[in-house]
């Protein structure tokens, strides 16, 4: 090359690079879309369960689509004055087999080619699809949603939310159809419908509004002939979808088991009868085998859960009982009310190797009992095994040895019979009903057994297990940007590639 015209493709190289890195991290940075596509119950589930609210919080593009009349909506909850079109306004499985089966054109000119705009695409059907008549009708639902997830097979790089339908009440159904929904709702979150197909996931919308007999809770009801959820079920239900939903994408980028709830209902309260207590450790005691949380990092992997009554609770950072940093709980439970803090793990955990937990803790006031829960098992069912803990005034070591985690009385009875440290999913503070105060937590550990030290602590923060048959490794710490933006090193590296080749050409 010409020495004289060097320098000039030396600048033209560095200002080419420079433009990209810049379009580059702007890519990387993009948020994630979310369109939601539903009728009545879902708006009201936005409206009052503060969906939109709660999952632009967590940096995410919320766009929603009900009635063609309505149409889009975008993420300041403003109508767009467009509508996608959808064919007579059905959303039932007929419907969305029918909107699943349109061609994809660019620009958009049909529903599936507008959703398909979005990273992410959830979609549900309102409460008269769970009127499921006989197995035919039933039968015949399924062929639909296997025609749906054939076409979700084609687009691996979105991310497909399917929502289980909402029951019915009495006044407009029976126990049969009742029950079909709920076997219905049961194949939709099953291995059947969902493994092999790590792009869809399931929200069982069905079961966190339905009872034992299959229909919408009584205090979830309007009235015994209106289905629609009420505002108390939209404000408990809420919530848990944007977690659900934030889990989801999460583990879409990294990889792991699909992400799984546990109905509101299921929140333990202090128990009938007490397991035995732990109680803080003599002088010396024993250090922890391996530690699985000493907040240094923080506390945005413990998420705060309330009842959407009246009760709080908020969890923060504050100074540590060896470090710097501890996880602060400050609840307030109503008469008849519940709340939570948790940690969900990246992977099953297995804790086999150790006799039991380690926890510092301090309270005030001190002495309220507390429910600690251990979740183990399927990822998608874990049981819970619950033990009482009262922390004192100042820091001390609480132990918690496997014997005391009794099974809740709560618990699905499909579950484990007995604790499993090699298959736990995570862990929970429950503060029961009319009770008020704050928690700190640090360095929650193993305790040794046998000199045998148990496996490493997790260095990935933890979140529900998402979609597949086995757990993976941790994928790291989630940034909260969604399935379709690339990562930086997916942008750089075939640039610094470039960039060794143009330098050679240099020379």
């Amino acid at each position: 090359m010409n020495p004289l015209l060097r320098p000039r493709f030396y600048i033209v190289l560095v200002s080419l690079l420079a433009s990209l890195l810049v379009a580059g991290h702007a890519l990387a940075q993009a948020p994630t879309r979310i369109i939601f596509l539903h009728h009545s119950t879902g708006e009201n589930l936005i409206n009052q369960g503060g969906v939109r609210e709660g999952l632009t919080a967590r940096g995410y593009e919320f766009w929603d689509h009900g009635y063609n009349s309505d149409g889009l909506r975008g993420p300041d909850g403003a109508s767009t004055g467009r509508s996608f079109d959808v064919p007579d306004d059905n959303t039932d499985p007929d419907g969305y087999a029918a909107i699943f089966s349109q061609p994809l054109h660019d620009p958009p000119d049909n529903t599936f080619s507008h959703l398909m705009q979005y990273d992410v695409i959830a979609f549900k059907s309102c409460f008269p699809t769970s009127n499921i008549g006989d197995d035919g009708q039933l039968n015949q639902y399924k062929s639909y949603y296997r025609v749906i997830r054939d076409r979700m097979d084609q687009f691996p790089h979105k991310l497909f939310i399917v929502f289980t339908p909402p029951p019915q009440v009495p006044g407009s159904s029976n126990p049969d159809e009742a029950r079909r929904a709920r076997a219905f709702a049961n194949w939709l979150k099953s291995d059947d419908y969902l493994a092999g197909h790590p792009n869809v996931v399931t929200f069982d919308f069905f079961d966190l509004l339905a009872g034992a007999d299959n229909f919408l809770r009584p205090e979830y009801r309007v009235s015994n002939d209106d289905a629609h959820p009420n505002e108390r079920a939209n404000q408990t239900i809420g919530p848990i979808l944007v977690d659900f939903v934030d889990q989801a994408i999460r583990r879409f980028r990294g990889g792991g088991p699909r992400p799984t709830v546990v109905p509101p209902t299921s929140a333990p309260v202090q128990p009938t009868t007490a397991p035995a207590q732990p109680t803080p450790a003599s002088p010396g005691p024993a250090p922890a085998a391996g530690i699985i949380e000493d907040f240094e990092a923080g506390v945005d992997d413990w998420s705060a859960n309330a009842d959407g009554e009246g009760s709080t609770v908020e969890r923060d950072a504050d100074t540590g009982h060896g470090g710097a940093t501890s996880l602060r709980v400050q609840y307030r439970i109503v008469a008849g009310g519940w709340g939570s803090c948790d940690r969900y793990f990246d992977s099953w955990q297995d804790w086999s190797d150790a006799a039991g937990l380690s926890l510092w803790l301090r309270a005030e006031p001190p002495g309220q009992p507390i429910t600690l829960i251990v979740f183990a098992g399927d990822p998608n069912n874990p049981t819970g095994f619950e033990t009482t803990i009262q922390a004192p005034a100042a820091w001390s070591q609480i132990t918690v040895p496997w014997a005391s985690l009794q099974r809740a009385s709560w618990a699905d009875a499909s579950g484990l019979a007995q604790f499993d440290p090699a298959q736990v999913t995570s862990i929970a503070f429950v503060f029961g009903e009319s009770s008020q105060g704050t928690l700190w937590v640090d360095d929650i550990g193993l305790l040794g057994s046998g000199g045998q030290p148990p496996a490493p602590a997790p260095t990935s923060p933890g979140v529900l297990p998402t979609m597949g048959a086995t757990p993976a490794s941790p994928p790291g710490r989630p940034t909260g940007r969604g399935p379709a933006c690339p990562s930086p090193a997916f942008i750089l590296l075939p640039l610094l590639g470039a960039s060794v080749m143009l330098l050679r050409i240099l020379r």
